[in-house]
Protein backbone atom coordinates (compact mmCIF):
# COMPACT_ATOMS: atom_id res chain seq x y z
CA UNK A 1 0.00 0.00 0.00
CA UNK A 2 1.14 3.48 -1.03
CA UNK A 3 1.51 6.59 1.25
CA UNK A 4 -0.85 9.21 0.48
CA UNK A 5 -1.55 11.29 -2.63
CA UNK A 6 -1.82 14.75 -0.22
CA UNK A 7 -0.77 15.67 2.83
CA UNK A 8 -0.41 19.74 4.40
CA UNK A 9 2.80 18.92 5.66
CA UNK A 10 5.37 16.20 4.31
CA UNK A 11 8.15 15.55 6.09
CA UNK A 12 10.87 13.68 4.48
CA UNK A 13 13.50 11.47 7.48
CA UNK A 14 12.08 10.01 10.82
CA UNK A 15 15.12 10.31 12.39
CA UNK A 16 14.64 12.35 16.47
CA UNK A 17 14.23 15.89 13.78
CA UNK A 18 11.56 14.89 11.94
CA UNK A 19 9.39 12.63 14.12
CA UNK A 20 9.74 15.50 16.59
CA UNK A 21 8.35 17.87 13.97
CA UNK A 22 6.02 15.68 13.21
CA UNK A 23 5.05 15.56 17.11
CA UNK A 24 5.15 19.65 17.11
CA UNK A 25 2.48 19.53 14.61
CA UNK A 26 0.48 17.37 15.85
CA UNK A 27 0.52 19.11 19.19
CA UNK A 28 -0.77 21.81 16.66
CA UNK A 29 -3.82 19.81 15.40
CA UNK A 30 -2.02 19.52 12.09
CA UNK A 31 -2.26 16.21 10.06
CA UNK A 32 1.43 14.70 8.86
CA UNK A 33 3.25 12.53 7.05
CA UNK A 34 6.76 11.18 7.38
CA UNK A 35 8.23 9.42 4.35
CA UNK A 36 11.45 7.58 6.01
CA UNK A 37 13.98 5.36 3.41
CA UNK A 38 14.85 2.61 6.09
CA UNK A 39 12.70 -0.03 6.47
CA UNK A 40 12.91 -0.06 10.80
CA UNK A 41 14.97 1.58 13.50
CA UNK A 42 18.27 0.29 13.37
CA UNK A 43 19.88 -0.74 16.84
CA UNK A 44 23.12 -1.45 16.28
CA UNK A 45 25.55 1.58 18.26
CA UNK A 46 24.69 3.18 21.53
CA UNK A 47 24.98 6.69 19.38
CA UNK A 48 23.66 9.77 20.11
CA UNK A 49 22.46 9.98 23.66
CA UNK A 50 22.64 12.83 24.85
CA UNK A 51 19.03 14.68 25.47
CA UNK A 52 19.58 17.81 27.29
CA UNK A 53 17.13 19.77 29.49
CA UNK A 54 15.92 22.17 26.50
CA UNK A 55 14.82 19.15 25.14
CA UNK A 56 13.20 17.48 27.88
CA UNK A 57 10.51 20.57 28.58
CA UNK A 58 9.66 19.50 24.89
CA UNK A 59 9.30 15.43 25.01
CA UNK A 60 7.13 16.58 28.56
CA UNK A 61 4.74 18.49 26.12
CA UNK A 62 4.40 16.10 23.44
CA UNK A 63 3.45 13.44 26.90
CA UNK A 64 6.81 11.21 26.16
CA UNK A 65 9.26 12.08 28.89
CA UNK A 66 8.70 9.60 31.19
CA UNK A 67 8.57 6.74 28.94
CA UNK A 68 12.09 7.82 27.43
CA UNK A 69 12.90 8.78 31.19
CA UNK A 70 12.44 5.37 31.68
CA UNK A 71 14.40 3.57 29.40
CA UNK A 72 17.28 6.43 29.95
CA UNK A 73 21.07 5.23 31.35
CA UNK A 74 20.98 6.09 34.99
CA UNK A 75 23.81 6.42 37.65
CA UNK A 76 23.66 5.63 41.43
CA UNK A 77 24.48 9.34 42.24
CA UNK A 78 22.59 11.67 40.21
CA UNK A 79 25.66 14.48 40.77
CA UNK A 80 27.37 13.60 37.58
CA UNK A 81 31.19 13.67 37.33
CA UNK A 82 33.59 13.56 34.78
CA UNK A 83 36.03 10.57 36.08
CA UNK A 84 39.22 10.69 34.72
CA UNK A 85 41.80 7.67 34.59
CA UNK A 86 44.92 6.46 33.67
CA UNK A 87 43.79 3.13 32.74
CA UNK A 88 40.50 1.54 33.04
CA UNK A 89 41.58 -1.79 35.63
CA UNK A 90 43.67 -1.85 38.99
CA UNK A 91 43.82 1.86 39.22
CA UNK A 92 41.64 4.42 41.10
CA UNK A 93 40.59 7.66 39.21
CA UNK A 94 43.55 10.26 38.79
CA UNK A 95 40.58 13.16 39.05
CA UNK A 96 37.11 13.53 39.67
CA UNK A 97 35.08 16.78 38.27
CA UNK A 98 31.60 17.74 37.99
CA UNK A 99 29.37 18.22 34.99
CA UNK A 100 26.98 20.68 34.43
CA UNK A 101 24.78 18.88 32.00
CA UNK A 102 21.38 19.27 33.90
CA UNK A 103 21.22 15.21 35.30
CA UNK A 104 20.85 16.39 39.02
CA UNK A 105 17.16 17.53 39.38
CA UNK A 106 18.57 19.79 42.45
CA UNK A 107 20.88 20.83 40.20
CA UNK A 108 18.68 21.60 37.72
CA UNK A 109 15.31 22.05 39.31
CA UNK A 110 15.87 26.39 39.83
CA UNK A 111 15.81 26.46 35.46
CA UNK A 112 13.63 23.09 34.42
CA UNK A 113 10.78 21.07 35.10
CA UNK A 114 13.11 18.07 34.02
CA UNK A 115 16.28 16.94 34.46
CA UNK A 116 18.18 16.22 31.13
CA UNK A 117 19.04 12.11 30.52
CA UNK A 118 20.95 9.99 28.14
CA UNK A 119 19.08 7.80 25.97
CA UNK A 120 20.60 5.58 22.95
CA UNK A 121 19.12 7.40 19.64
CA UNK A 122 17.51 4.37 18.38
CA UNK A 123 16.01 4.29 21.86
CA UNK A 124 14.52 7.26 21.48
CA UNK A 125 12.92 6.93 18.12
CA UNK A 126 11.25 4.18 18.66
CA UNK A 127 9.35 5.88 21.77
CA UNK A 128 8.93 8.89 19.32
CA UNK A 129 7.58 7.47 16.28
CA UNK A 130 5.21 5.39 18.64
CA UNK A 131 3.64 8.41 19.86
CA UNK A 132 3.41 9.99 16.25
CA UNK A 133 1.05 7.12 15.30
CA UNK A 134 -0.83 7.25 18.24
CA UNK A 135 -1.46 11.07 17.94
CA UNK A 136 -2.62 10.59 14.20
CA UNK A 137 0.48 10.67 12.18
CA UNK A 138 1.83 8.61 9.42
CA UNK A 139 5.18 6.96 9.18
CA UNK A 140 5.54 5.38 5.93
CA UNK A 141 8.95 3.92 6.26
CA UNK A 142 10.68 1.44 3.16
CA UNK A 143 9.88 4.78 1.00
CA UNK A 144 12.86 6.81 -0.81
CA UNK A 145 12.32 9.81 -2.05
CA UNK A 146 13.89 10.95 -5.26
CA UNK A 147 12.73 13.62 -6.33
CA UNK A 148 11.04 17.66 -4.62
CA UNK A 149 9.57 19.94 -7.25
CA UNK A 150 8.16 23.13 -5.48
CA UNK A 151 5.52 24.43 -8.00
CA UNK A 152 4.76 27.66 -6.21
CA UNK A 153 1.22 26.91 -5.29
CA UNK A 154 2.03 23.57 -4.22
CA UNK A 155 4.85 20.65 -3.87
CA UNK A 156 5.02 17.15 -5.54
CA UNK A 157 6.88 14.50 -4.34
CA UNK A 158 7.80 11.43 -5.61
CA UNK A 159 9.11 8.21 -3.86
CA UNK A 160 10.10 4.78 -4.72
CA UNK A 161 9.92 1.59 -3.33
CA UNK A 162 11.29 -1.59 -5.47
CA UNK A 163 10.13 -0.96 -8.57
CA UNK A 164 6.94 1.08 -7.68
CA UNK A 165 6.75 4.36 -7.87
CA UNK A 166 4.73 7.26 -6.34
CA UNK A 167 3.25 10.92 -6.58
CA UNK A 168 2.53 13.02 -3.64
CA UNK A 169 1.40 16.17 -3.33
CA UNK A 170 2.06 18.76 -0.05
CA UNK A 171 1.74 22.56 0.81
CA UNK A 172 5.08 22.46 2.41
CA UNK A 173 7.89 19.87 2.62
CA UNK A 174 10.48 19.90 5.60
CA UNK A 175 13.55 18.05 5.03
CA UNK A 176 15.07 16.11 7.95
CA UNK A 177 17.17 13.89 5.76
CA UNK A 178 20.83 14.74 6.70
CA UNK A 179 24.18 16.04 5.60
CA UNK A 180 23.05 14.84 2.19
CA UNK A 181 19.95 16.68 1.82
CA UNK A 182 17.71 15.80 -1.03
CA UNK A 183 15.31 18.91 -0.14
CA UNK A 184 18.59 21.09 0.50
CA UNK A 185 19.90 20.38 -3.42
CA UNK A 186 16.56 21.13 -4.80
CA UNK A 187 16.42 24.04 -3.20
CA UNK A 188 19.32 24.84 -4.71
CA UNK A 189 20.87 25.93 -1.29
CA UNK A 190 25.08 25.82 -0.88
CA UNK A 191 26.19 25.07 2.87
CA UNK A 192 29.61 26.13 4.52
CA UNK A 193 31.86 25.05 7.26
CA UNK A 194 35.23 24.01 8.35
CA UNK A 195 37.02 20.35 8.34
CA UNK A 196 37.03 17.73 8.48
CA UNK A 197 40.04 18.13 11.16
CA UNK A 198 39.60 14.25 10.92
CA UNK A 199 37.43 11.14 11.86
CA UNK A 200 36.97 9.55 14.42
CA UNK A 201 36.16 5.77 14.54
CA UNK A 202 33.60 4.78 17.47
CA UNK A 203 33.67 0.55 18.70
CA UNK A 204 31.83 -1.23 21.07
CA UNK A 205 33.97 -3.73 22.44
CA UNK A 206 33.25 -6.67 25.10
CA UNK A 207 36.80 -7.75 27.08
CA UNK A 208 37.06 -11.16 27.62
CA UNK A 209 37.42 -11.49 31.94
CA UNK A 210 38.06 -7.76 32.56
CA UNK A 211 34.42 -7.08 32.53
CA UNK A 212 33.62 -3.20 32.51
CA UNK A 213 31.01 -3.58 35.66
CA UNK A 214 34.53 -4.90 37.51
CA UNK A 215 36.54 -2.42 36.47
CA UNK A 216 34.44 0.35 37.41
CA UNK A 217 32.92 -0.56 40.65
CA UNK A 218 32.63 1.05 44.41
CA UNK A 219 31.33 4.53 45.09
CA UNK A 220 33.30 6.42 43.59
CA UNK A 221 31.99 5.88 40.76
CA UNK A 222 28.43 6.32 41.67
CA UNK A 223 28.52 9.68 39.69
CA UNK A 224 29.89 8.57 36.27
CA UNK A 225 28.39 10.31 33.65
CA UNK A 226 31.68 10.18 31.40
CA UNK A 227 35.18 7.97 31.68
CA UNK A 228 38.49 9.30 30.17
CA UNK A 229 41.40 7.22 30.06
CA UNK A 230 44.70 9.69 29.16
CA UNK A 231 47.43 6.76 28.63
CA UNK A 232 48.31 6.36 25.70
CA UNK A 233 45.95 8.58 24.08
CA UNK A 234 42.67 10.92 25.84
CA UNK A 235 39.80 8.82 25.10
CA UNK A 236 36.01 9.42 25.94
CA UNK A 237 34.58 6.12 27.12
CA UNK A 238 30.84 4.74 26.01
CA UNK A 239 30.04 3.25 29.96
CA UNK A 240 26.58 1.01 29.24
CA UNK A 241 24.81 0.78 32.25
CA UNK A 242 24.26 -2.61 33.52
CA UNK A 243 26.11 -4.18 30.79
CA UNK A 244 30.05 -5.40 30.04
CA UNK A 245 30.31 -3.81 27.19
CA UNK A 246 32.54 -0.37 26.94
CA UNK A 247 33.34 2.01 24.01
CA UNK A 248 35.95 4.49 22.92
CA UNK A 249 36.51 6.48 19.86
CA UNK A 250 39.63 6.70 17.57
CA UNK A 251 40.93 9.91 15.85
CA UNK A 252 42.23 9.63 12.63
CA UNK A 253 43.53 12.20 11.14
CA UNK A 254 45.64 13.01 7.57
CA UNK A 255 45.08 11.15 4.22
CA UNK A 256 44.04 8.27 6.13
CA UNK A 257 41.09 9.62 8.31
CA UNK A 258 38.53 8.05 6.01
CA UNK A 259 40.19 4.89 6.40
CA UNK A 260 38.82 2.54 9.25
CA UNK A 261 41.74 1.32 11.08
CA UNK A 262 42.61 -2.28 10.88
CA UNK A 263 40.65 -4.84 13.16
CA UNK A 264 43.94 -6.03 15.45
CA UNK A 265 45.13 -2.19 15.54
CA UNK A 266 41.44 -1.42 17.27
CA UNK A 267 42.30 -3.82 19.61
CA UNK A 268 45.13 -3.37 20.87
CA UNK A 269 44.04 0.17 21.12
CA UNK A 270 41.54 -1.41 23.63
CA UNK A 271 43.68 -3.30 25.47
CA UNK A 272 46.08 -0.23 26.10
CA UNK A 273 43.12 1.81 27.70
CA UNK A 274 42.01 -1.03 29.60
CA UNK A 275 45.58 -1.76 30.53
CA UNK A 276 45.54 -5.64 30.80
CA UNK A 277 46.06 -8.45 27.48
CA UNK A 278 42.57 -8.75 26.98
CA UNK A 279 41.03 -10.72 24.53
CA UNK A 280 38.69 -7.77 22.89
CA UNK A 281 36.04 -8.79 20.39
CA UNK A 282 34.33 -6.06 18.50
CA UNK A 283 30.61 -5.94 18.77
CA UNK A 284 29.63 -2.46 16.81
CA UNK A 285 30.83 0.72 14.81
CA UNK A 286 30.31 3.87 13.53
CA UNK A 287 32.22 6.76 12.21
CA UNK A 288 31.56 10.91 12.06
CA UNK A 289 33.92 13.47 10.50
CA UNK A 290 35.15 16.28 12.84
CA UNK A 291 33.95 18.78 10.82
CA UNK A 292 31.17 21.99 10.77
CA UNK A 293 28.61 22.81 7.65
CA UNK A 294 26.10 25.48 8.25
CA UNK A 295 23.98 25.65 5.13
CA UNK A 296 22.88 29.24 4.16
CA UNK A 297 19.11 28.98 4.00
CA UNK A 298 16.82 27.22 6.11
CA UNK A 299 14.04 28.15 3.46
CA UNK A 300 13.35 28.41 0.41
CA UNK A 301 9.93 28.66 -1.28
CA UNK A 302 7.95 25.72 0.57
CA UNK A 303 10.88 23.91 1.11
CA UNK A 304 12.74 23.69 4.24
CA UNK A 305 15.16 21.69 6.53
CA UNK A 306 16.39 21.11 9.71
CA UNK A 307 18.25 19.11 11.54
CA UNK A 308 21.47 17.44 10.25
CA UNK A 309 20.46 18.95 6.36
CA UNK A 310 20.74 22.55 8.03
CA UNK A 311 23.84 22.12 10.50
CA UNK A 312 26.33 19.25 11.05
CA UNK A 313 29.35 19.42 13.69
CA UNK A 314 31.20 16.95 15.81
CA UNK A 315 29.12 15.25 18.71
CA UNK A 316 31.25 16.83 21.20
CA UNK A 317 28.74 18.12 24.07
CA UNK A 318 26.21 16.59 22.47
CA UNK A 319 24.30 19.50 20.68
CA UNK A 320 23.48 18.77 17.00
CA UNK A 321 20.52 16.20 17.78
CA UNK A 322 19.57 18.76 20.59
CA UNK A 323 19.43 21.47 18.65
CA UNK A 324 17.70 19.95 15.39
CA UNK A 325 15.11 19.52 18.19
CA UNK A 326 14.46 23.12 18.72
CA UNK A 327 15.17 23.71 14.61
CA UNK A 328 11.83 21.36 14.74
CA UNK A 329 9.97 23.11 17.05
CA UNK A 330 10.37 26.52 15.84
CA UNK A 331 9.25 25.64 12.29
CA UNK A 332 6.51 23.53 13.65
CA UNK A 333 4.37 25.81 15.48
CA UNK A 334 5.39 28.53 12.13
CA UNK A 335 3.59 26.02 10.11
CA UNK A 336 0.27 25.75 12.13
CA UNK A 337 0.31 29.21 11.90
CA UNK A 338 -0.10 30.28 8.46
CA UNK A 339 -1.84 26.67 7.83
CA UNK A 340 -4.87 27.92 10.79
CA UNK A 341 -4.64 31.25 9.00
CA UNK A 342 -3.75 33.35 12.02
CA UNK A 343 0.14 33.15 11.02
CA UNK A 344 1.08 35.42 7.42
CA UNK A 345 3.95 33.45 5.22
CA UNK A 346 6.44 36.27 7.03
CA UNK A 347 6.62 34.09 9.96
CA UNK A 348 7.71 31.16 7.88
CA UNK A 349 10.71 33.56 7.18
CA UNK A 350 11.81 33.91 10.60
CA UNK A 351 12.93 30.03 10.95
CA UNK A 352 15.66 30.89 9.24
CA UNK A 353 16.32 34.70 10.90
CA UNK A 354 16.00 32.76 14.11
CA UNK A 355 17.61 29.58 14.10
CA UNK A 356 20.25 30.11 11.14
CA UNK A 357 22.71 32.37 14.10
CA UNK A 358 21.66 29.57 16.50
CA UNK A 359 23.23 26.86 14.10
CA UNK A 360 26.03 28.72 13.31
CA UNK A 361 27.13 29.43 17.20
CA UNK A 362 26.50 26.16 18.52
CA UNK A 363 28.00 24.35 15.69
CA UNK A 364 31.15 26.76 16.38
CA UNK A 365 30.96 25.55 19.74
CA UNK A 366 31.03 21.79 19.43
CA UNK A 367 33.99 22.48 16.60
CA UNK A 368 35.76 24.39 19.26
CA UNK A 369 34.84 21.37 21.96
CA UNK A 370 36.49 18.70 19.71
CA UNK A 371 39.92 20.21 19.42
CA UNK A 372 39.64 20.87 22.79
CA UNK A 373 39.60 17.14 23.21
CA UNK A 374 42.16 16.37 20.84
CA UNK A 375 44.74 18.53 21.93
CA UNK A 376 43.83 17.29 25.52
CA UNK A 377 46.81 15.17 26.08
CA UNK A 378 49.51 17.73 25.37
CA UNK A 379 51.96 18.29 27.63
CA UNK A 380 50.58 19.71 31.15
CA UNK A 381 52.74 21.60 33.98
CA UNK A 382 53.38 20.80 37.50
CA UNK A 383 52.92 23.07 40.58
CA UNK A 384 55.67 25.37 40.93
CA UNK A 385 57.50 24.22 37.75
CA UNK A 386 57.74 20.66 39.19
CA UNK A 387 56.70 17.50 37.30
CA UNK A 388 53.32 17.10 36.73
CA UNK A 389 51.53 14.61 39.03
CA UNK A 390 48.49 12.25 37.79
CA UNK A 391 46.65 14.92 39.36
CA UNK A 392 48.32 17.87 37.83
CA UNK A 393 47.52 16.14 34.39
CA UNK A 394 43.72 15.69 35.18
CA UNK A 395 43.21 19.11 36.57
CA UNK A 396 44.48 20.73 33.37
CA UNK A 397 42.90 18.24 30.87
CA UNK A 398 39.18 19.45 32.45
CA UNK A 399 40.13 22.93 32.08
CA UNK A 400 41.10 22.81 28.58
CA UNK A 401 37.96 20.52 28.42
CA UNK A 402 35.81 22.51 30.30
CA UNK A 403 33.13 24.20 28.11
CA UNK A 404 32.23 20.17 26.55
CA UNK A 405 30.86 19.04 30.50
CA UNK A 406 29.68 22.71 31.15
CA UNK A 407 26.74 23.57 28.93
CA UNK A 408 24.10 25.65 30.17
CA UNK A 409 24.44 28.80 27.75
CA UNK A 410 24.19 26.39 25.10
CA UNK A 411 21.03 24.38 26.30
CA UNK A 412 18.85 27.14 28.01
CA UNK A 413 20.41 30.65 26.67
CA UNK A 414 19.94 29.97 22.76
CA UNK A 415 18.55 33.66 21.62
CA UNK A 416 16.57 35.27 18.74
CA UNK A 417 18.20 38.45 18.57
CA UNK A 418 17.44 40.78 15.76
CA UNK A 419 14.03 38.70 14.62
CA UNK A 420 11.16 40.64 13.13
CA UNK A 421 8.35 38.50 15.50
CA UNK A 422 10.30 39.37 18.42
CA UNK A 423 9.50 43.07 19.72
CA UNK A 424 12.70 43.97 21.68
CA UNK A 425 12.02 45.93 24.83
CA UNK A 426 13.14 45.45 28.82
CA UNK A 427 16.10 45.28 29.72
CA UNK A 428 19.64 44.06 28.24
CA UNK A 429 21.09 40.64 28.88
CA UNK A 430 24.99 40.05 29.42
CA UNK A 431 27.07 38.95 26.78
CA UNK A 432 25.93 35.19 25.43
CA UNK A 433 28.54 32.35 26.81
CA UNK A 434 28.06 28.74 25.90
CA UNK A 435 28.23 27.64 29.87
CA UNK A 436 26.49 30.50 31.49
CA UNK A 437 22.34 31.17 31.45
CA UNK A 438 20.86 34.11 32.12
CA UNK A 439 17.29 32.78 33.58
CA UNK A 440 15.38 36.29 33.24
CA UNK A 441 12.68 37.43 31.25
CA UNK A 442 13.19 39.34 27.49
CA UNK A 443 12.01 39.49 24.26
CA UNK A 444 14.16 36.73 22.27
CA UNK A 445 15.03 34.52 24.66
CA UNK A 446 13.27 31.34 26.42
CA UNK A 447 10.73 31.55 29.18
CA UNK A 448 12.13 31.42 32.51
CA UNK A 449 11.14 27.89 34.72
CA UNK A 450 9.40 29.09 37.90
CA UNK A 451 8.17 26.55 40.40
CA UNK A 452 4.26 27.46 41.11
CA UNK A 453 3.17 27.24 44.65
CA UNK A 454 1.25 23.81 44.27
CA UNK A 455 4.45 22.35 42.90
CA UNK A 456 3.43 22.24 39.58
CA UNK A 457 5.87 24.37 36.78
CA UNK A 458 5.02 27.34 34.81
CA UNK A 459 5.38 25.85 31.65
CA UNK A 460 3.12 23.50 32.54
CA UNK A 461 0.34 26.15 32.10
CA UNK A 462 1.19 27.91 28.88
CA UNK A 463 -1.24 27.82 25.99
CA UNK A 464 -0.38 26.05 22.82
CA UNK A 465 -0.89 28.95 21.21
CA UNK A 466 0.27 31.99 22.81
CA UNK A 467 0.18 33.08 26.62
CA UNK A 468 0.15 36.33 28.42
CA UNK A 469 1.55 36.48 31.61
CA UNK A 470 0.05 38.58 33.71
CA UNK A 471 1.67 39.65 36.95
CA UNK A 472 -0.29 42.49 38.55
CA UNK A 473 -1.70 44.45 34.99
CA UNK A 474 -4.59 46.23 35.41
CA UNK A 475 -8.00 43.94 34.04
CA UNK A 476 -8.68 46.45 31.65
CA UNK A 477 -5.32 46.03 29.50
CA UNK A 478 -5.74 42.28 29.53
CA UNK A 479 -9.10 42.70 28.12
CA UNK A 480 -7.92 44.99 25.84
CA UNK A 481 -5.26 42.72 24.72
CA UNK A 482 -7.05 39.85 24.36
CA UNK A 483 -9.81 41.45 22.28
CA UNK A 484 -7.49 42.45 20.06
CA UNK A 485 -5.92 38.53 20.00
CA UNK A 486 -9.44 37.49 19.51
CA UNK A 487 -10.54 39.41 16.61
CA UNK A 488 -7.20 38.67 14.23
CA UNK A 489 -7.50 34.91 15.40
CA UNK A 490 -5.23 34.57 17.80
CA UNK A 491 -5.76 32.17 21.10
CA UNK A 492 -4.21 33.95 23.99
CA UNK A 493 -4.59 32.29 26.86
CA UNK A 494 -4.51 34.69 30.35
CA UNK A 495 -2.02 33.04 33.14
CA UNK A 496 -2.11 35.48 36.21
CA UNK A 497 0.51 34.99 38.92
CA UNK A 498 1.93 37.35 41.90
CA UNK A 499 4.60 39.39 42.09
CA UNK A 500 6.08 37.45 44.93
CA UNK A 501 5.98 34.62 42.46
CA UNK A 502 7.58 36.02 39.85
CA UNK A 503 10.61 37.28 41.33
CA UNK A 504 13.04 39.08 39.38
CA UNK A 505 12.63 36.68 36.69
CA UNK A 506 9.76 38.52 35.02
CA UNK A 507 9.73 42.42 35.88
CA UNK A 508 7.23 43.38 33.48
CA UNK A 509 3.53 43.68 34.45
CA UNK A 510 2.80 41.82 31.14
CA UNK A 511 4.97 39.50 28.97
CA UNK A 512 3.67 37.49 25.87
CA UNK A 513 5.06 33.71 25.79
CA UNK A 514 5.03 31.99 22.00
CA UNK A 515 4.10 28.28 21.57
CA UNK A 516 8.13 27.09 21.72
CA UNK A 517 8.14 29.13 25.03
CA UNK A 518 10.28 32.00 23.20
CA UNK A 519 9.49 35.82 24.50
CA UNK A 520 7.59 37.84 21.76
CA UNK A 521 7.23 41.21 24.27
CA UNK A 522 7.19 42.13 27.12
CA UNK A 523 5.87 45.66 28.95
CA UNK A 524 3.74 47.40 31.13
CA UNK A 525 1.30 48.64 28.47
CA UNK A 526 1.29 48.62 24.36
CA UNK A 527 -1.06 48.91 21.15
CA UNK A 528 -2.26 45.53 21.48
CA UNK A 529 -3.46 45.05 17.95
CA UNK A 530 0.39 46.22 16.49
CA UNK A 531 2.13 43.81 18.91
CA UNK A 532 -0.19 40.62 17.98
CA UNK A 533 0.42 41.63 14.24
CA UNK A 534 4.41 41.91 14.29
CA UNK A 535 4.51 38.88 16.28
CA UNK A 536 2.93 36.65 13.68
CA UNK A 537 4.14 38.01 10.37
CA UNK A 538 1.55 40.72 9.54
CA UNK A 539 3.99 43.38 9.77
CA UNK A 540 7.31 42.48 7.95
CA UNK A 541 9.48 44.98 9.15
CA UNK A 542 10.71 45.89 12.62
CA UNK A 543 8.41 48.92 14.16
CA UNK A 544 10.21 52.04 14.02
CA UNK A 545 8.29 53.36 17.10
CA UNK A 546 8.33 51.85 20.77
CA UNK A 547 4.88 50.32 20.85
Amino acid sequence: MPPPTQAPILIIGAGPVGLCLALELLYHSVPVVIIEKTSTITNNHPKGRNNDMRTLEHYRRWGVSDEIRSLSWKTENPKQELIIKERLVDQDPIGAFPLKYGRDPDESGQFVAEPSLSAPQPVLQGVLERRVVELGGAVWRGWEVTNVDDRGGKVIVTARRDDEVHEMQAEYVVGCDGPGSLVRKAMGVEHDGEGPLGRTWTYVVRSEGFPIASALKGSQYDALGFLMVVNPEASSLINIPGEDEWGFGILVTGEKKDTEPAEEGVKAYARRLLGAPAKVDIISRSSYAAMMRLSRKYRRGRLFIAGDACHICPPTGGHNMNTGIEDAVNLGWKLAGVLQGWGRDALLDTYHTERWPVGRRVSGVAMANSLAMSEAEEPVDGAGGAEPTPADRARQIFERTYRQWNSYGVVLDQRYDGSPAIIQEGWEAPPWTPTNYWPHARPGHRAPHLWLPDRTPLHDHFGKQFTLLNVGASKDIVDRFLSAATSLGLSVVELQIVPQIAGTKYPAKLTLIRPDQYISWQGDECDAEKVIRQITGHITERAATKL
